[in-house]
């Protein structure tokens, strides 16, 4: 699929999309470019909106060898490392602040991953992804909400947010009924709404192909109409930050076919 990027900014702030528009919101497949590094104007050329990038020449767009035109972006971890500045890669990219976003990709761990203690995969936030690294958002303007993989490839929410427990220093997670298998394609999907003003009635879901694994109606993302949903945060990286987070080999994943809608996801 060609690239898409039809954000209508001046609509898209004064009204709510129509489903229609909103499944154009954003589309994003690989197969439009060169074997190489995903970095600089590439990475532009896809996120018109890119705040920055931290892919740190470990983001490549590769082939499978079956079908030369079937190109997905791969990221690589190097062994014995840890945090996304020597392993995995990072960008951020605004997006037209809005109160509900669905977020899709496909994701695929190499054959023999090497899942350590986990590590984390991309998601949404707010305030420009500032409100992570056991950052919890008091002030009620930002937040984060990303997915992590753990021991044995489950995966986990993993949140920071106003209305977290007092005693999750290390961002809000809780298990759920989601496990990806080495080598195969898998698609995972996120939706949140915020809460209303005062109130705890934000919406967290996540499916892992097709199947809703969590789904949360508590959630208080943020006090007052701060904290809109205003970017796409795709990080990826081992870690925690200690050496016991580390892989013992060389991993990769693979990425392709990111979605974001305001409108449910077809």
């Amino acid at each position: 699929m060609k690239y898409l990027y039809c954000w209508l900014t001046g609509v898209l702030l004064a009204s709510p999309l129509t489903p229609a528009a909103a499944a154009n919101d954003v589309n994003i497949s690989f197969n439009q470019h060169p074997l190489q590094t995903y970095t600089g104007a590439l990475l532009r050329h896809d996120w018109a909106n890119l705040m920055w990038d931290g892919t740190r020449q470990r983001a490549h767009i590769a082939t499978d060898g079956k079908d030369n035109n079937a190109r997905f972006l791969r990221v690589t971890y190097p062994a014995n490392t840890v945090g996304p500045e020597h392993n995995g890669g990072q960008f951020l990219v605004n997006l037209p602040p809005a109160n509900e976003y669905y977020l899709r990709y496909r994701v695929r761990f190499q054959p023999g991953f090497d899942f350590a203690k986990g590590g984390k995969l991309p998601g949404l936030t707010s305030g420009g992804g500032k409100y992570s690294n056991a950052h919890k958002p008091l002030d009620g303007d930002g937040w984060t909400a990303r997915l992590m993989w753990v021991e044995q490839g489950r995966l986990v929410p993993y949140l920071y947010y106003v209305g977290m427990p007092a005693n999750r220093k290390f961002g809000d997670f809780w298990p759920i009924d989601a496990q990806v298998t080495p080598g195969k394609w898998q698609t995972i999907t996120q939706r949140i709404r915020l809460n209303s003003s005062g109130k705890r009635d934000g919406i967290y879901s996540v499916w892992l192909d097709g199947k809703q694994v969590t789904h949360r109606q508590d959630m208080e993302w943020r006090h007052g109409d701060k904290g809109k949903i205003d970017s796409f945060y795709f990080s990826t990286y081992y870690g925690g930050n200690t050496q016991d987070w580390a892989p013992r080999w060389n991993n990769y994943i693979d990425f392709d076919d990111i979605r974001l809608s305001h409108a449910p996801l077809d």
